[in-house]
């Protein structure tokens, strides 16, 4: 049976942000593992990221925590807390590890705040413009 599988990754601004981000994400994360439709959840770092996986029975359970709560009280503080943010969610048969939610993340997540940065898998292209094209 498919699972539907969130994977989402914060890099804080300093380590004020550091300690309020982790006052508003305990009390969602506790939110989430009590959630209706929710498999199971894991939090951990990854080179300097702080990293959620998410598994719910479907997208719909997802989407009743990601817009209520406790969930929406730390998506707002993202611009104040985080200087980057990305997600991606996906159906599933198999429930990836961490190494491959890394993976999955850096190479398939959606930008929701912040700027591209190679350091996190995103490609950033640049404007190679020359005097002659202009």
């Amino acid at each position: 049976m498919k699972k539907f599988v969130s994977i989402t990754g914060f890099v804080t601004k300093d380590w004020l942000s550091t300690v309020k981000f982790f006052y508003y994400t305990s009390r969602a994360f506790n939110s989430a593992q009590n959630a209706e439709g929710n498999i199971s959840s894991t939090k951990f770092a990854a080179g300097g990221v702080y990293m959620t996986l998410t598994v719910w029975e479907d997208k719909e359970s997802m989407r009743k925590y990601y817009t209520g709560g406790e969930h929406l009280a730390a998506m707002r503080q993202t611009k104040s807390l985080g200087q980057y943010a990305k997600v991606y969610s996906y159906l599933t048969d198999e429930v990836p590890t961490r190494e491959k939610a890394i993976e999955i993340w850096r190479n398939e997540g959606r930008i929701v705040h912040g700027d591209p940065d190679p350091e996190y898998g995103d490609d950033i292209v640049l404007d190679v413009t020359t005097e002659e094209s202009m």
